[in-house]
C-alpha cells in the first residue's frame, strides 16, 4: 500500500523509490511484531476487527485517491479522469468560509494556477474520502455489536493504557480520553497547515521531485485527524458499554 503511490505517480526519482520501499518495509515489520504478539502492546483495538480495518481503508483510500489525482496530468486513464472530476466536485463542496480546505489553500499561495488546481483538488478529495470513510465506520461501530462480537474479546488486550479494575473511574477516563481525540481530531485540520506554513513557508509547485512529499503531506493532513476521531467514536462505544454492565451487575442488588 506504501508503494502504491510510487506506481502510479509519473516520473519519480529512483531515490523516491527507495525511500518508499524501505518506508513499507518497515511498516510491514511493525505490523508483524505487533500482532504477533498476544501480551498488550501499542496497538489499540488490535483484536476488535474492524477497527483497524477501517483505519487501514482510510489510508488505503486517501493514498489511492491522491496519487491518481495527481497523474491525472500526465496520464489520462479511465480511473484518473474518474477521480479527477470527483476530486473537483469535492473542492465545489469544500469551498466555504471556515473549510479545512481554506487553510490547507493557504500552503498553495507560490504555485501557479495549474499546481494550484491540481494539489487544492487532491485536498478536497482527501476531505471527501475521510469523510465518507469516518461516516460509514462510526456508524458501524455505534449501531452494531462492536466490539463484543469480538471472540473472547479482553478489554485488557486491546486497551493496554487503561486499568480494566478501576471501575466507575475506568468509564470516565474513557470518556474524557474520547472527548480528547475528538477536539484533536476537529483542530488538527486547522492547525496542521498553519504549522506547515510556519515551518516550512509555501508550498513550491508540483514536480516530480516533490509529488510523492505533496502527497503524503496531504494524506497526514486527513489521517491523523480522522484517526483522532474515530479513536473517540471507539472509547465513547467501550464506556457506554461498561457504564450499562455496571448498571446490569447493580440492578440485582437493588431489587
Amino acid at each position: 500500500m506504501i508503494v502504491l503511490p510510487v506506481i502510479v505517480l509519473p516520473e519519480l526519482s529512483p531515490n523516491s523509490a527507495d525511500l518508499a520501499i524501505l518506508a513499507a518495509a518497515i511498516a510491514a515489520a511493525f505490523v508483524i511484531f505487533e500482532y504477533g504478539f498476544t501480551t498488550p502492546s501499542l496497538i489499540e483495538f488490535r483484536f476488535a476487527a474492524p477497527y483497524n480495518r477501517f483505519r487501514f481503508a482510510i489510508l488505503a483510500l486517501l493514498l489511492t485517491g491522491i496519487a491518481f489525482a495527481f497523474s491525472e496530468p500526465v496520464s489520462s486513464t479511465g480511473t484518473s479522469l474518474a477521480v479527477s472530476g470527483f476530486a473537483m466536485k469535492s473542492a465545489q463542496f469544500w469551498d466555504f468560509t471556515g473549510s479545512p480546505l481554506t487553510f490547507f489553500e493557504g500552503l498553495t499561495a507560490n504555485m501557479g494556477p495549474t499546481s494550484q488546481r491540481l494539489v487544492t483538488n487532491a485536498a478536497a478529495l482527501a476531505l471527501s474520502l475521510t469523510a465518507i470513510t469516518l461516516i460509514v465506520s462510526s456508524f458501524v461501530i455505534w449501531n452494531f455489536s462492536w466490539p463484543l462480537h469480538a471472540e473472547n474479546f479482553n478489554l485488557w488486550i486491546n486497551m493496554p493504557n487503561f486499568d480494566v479494575a478501576m471501575g466507575e473511574e475506568t468509564q470516565g477516563t474513557l470518556r474524557q480520553s474520547g472527548l480528547v481525540s475528538l477536539i484533536i481530531g476537529l483542530t488538527l485540520p486547522y492547525l496542521i497547515p498553519q504549522a506547515a506554513y510556519a515551518f516550512v513557508g509555501p508550498l513550491q509547485p508540483i514536480n516530480s521531485g516533490n509529488s510523492l512529499l505533496l502527497l503524503w503531506m496531504i494524506v497526514i493532513w486527513c489521517f491523523v485527524p480522522a484517526v483522532s476521531i474515530l479513536r473517540a467514536a471507539a472509547l465513547y462505544k467501550v464506556a457506554n458499554l461498561l457504564a450499562a454492565q455496571n448498571i446490569e451487575l447493580s440492578d440485582p442488588e437493588e431489587s
